[in-house]
């Protein structure tokens, strides 16, 4: 999915993509999964529960992310 550069992320969606990218490329293959990936945000201590939910859901809605089977992957 391409990204929408009309859009900017919010800043909690930019801090939480840097977070995810250094999570998630150790997984390439097999992705990460979502409850994992917003678990990560959430023990940062940089995210409220709500936060890292809203800030995953913007990053795929806008192509940084993207989601096949539950597992998230990094939009390269």
């Amino acid at each position: 999915m391409p990204r929408n550069p009309r859009t900017p992320l919010s800043a909690t969606a930019k801090e939480a993509l840097e977070h995810l990218t250094d999570a998630i490329p150790d997984r390439e293959e097999q992705g990460c999964p979502r409850d994992e990936a917003h678990q990560f945000l959430v023990d940062d201590e940089a995210f409220s529960h709500k936060q890292a939910e809203r800030a995953i859901h913007q990053l795929l809605m806008r192509g940084y992310l993207y989601e096949v089977e539950g597992q998230l992957f990094v939009t390269t």
